[in-house]
């Protein structure tokens, strides 16, 4: 049924709320990545000559910290980090000669709250997962801390709190560390 047909029936003026609008785009948006037989077609507003428009959307912003200046990307798992996993974390970045400013340092709440995906959005030269995450990134996994190169170079490694207790973890991160980043001993 197109609008015609529709004013039809409707008689009072029909509005579409701006928020409905982008959580509907990216319902389409993700339905159509995960190959689901959902429409995809743009959501139109009423007007008066009831001819249809294209909404545009405009992508909010995925938060990150960091200066993202080398286009390195860190996603980690969980709402936020802890105090000792943010000592460690940047402990490691500093032995590769990077720093925050360097980074965009993701959490995995930012990343499941916005409706994004930050490969398109951010574009990063690299990308490293810690933890778990419960994201479509997940499918570029194939085990922890086998570096892939496609369109951007990635590796996955254990969550920030194995990493930080187990010494075997860290010479694992430290060695793929150093092939990842070009270093050499």
């Amino acid at each position: 049924m197109n609008l015609k047909e529709l004013s039809l029936f409707l008689t009072d003026e029909l509005f579409v709320i701006k928020g409905e609008v982008n959580e509907k785009l990216a319902v389409n948006k993700m339905a159509s990545r995960l190959d689901l037989n959902t429409s995809t077609d743009p959501i139109v507003a009423s007007e008066p000559d009831l001819q249809p428009t294209a909404i545009e959307h405009d992508p909010e912003p995925i938060p990150y910290e960091g200066g993202f200046q080398k286009s390195i990307l860190v996603i980690y798992e969980g709402e936020e980090l802890k105090e000792s996993n943010r000592a460690f974390l940047l402990k490691v970045f500093s032995a590769v000669n990077l720093s925050l400013k360097d980074i965009a340092l993701m959490s995995e709440h930012s990343l499941k709250g916005s409706n994004e995906d930050p490969l398109e959005q951010l574009n990063p030269d690299k990308l490293i997962i810690f933890g778990t995450i419960y994201h479509h990134l997940m499918r570029l996994k194939k085990d922890n801390y086998h570096i892939t190169q496609e369109s951007l170079d990635y590796f996955f490694a254990d969550d920030l709190d194995g990493l930080e207790k187990n010494v075997s973890l860290k010479r694992k991160l430290w060695d793929t560390l150093q092939v990842f980043f070009n270093i050499k001993q």
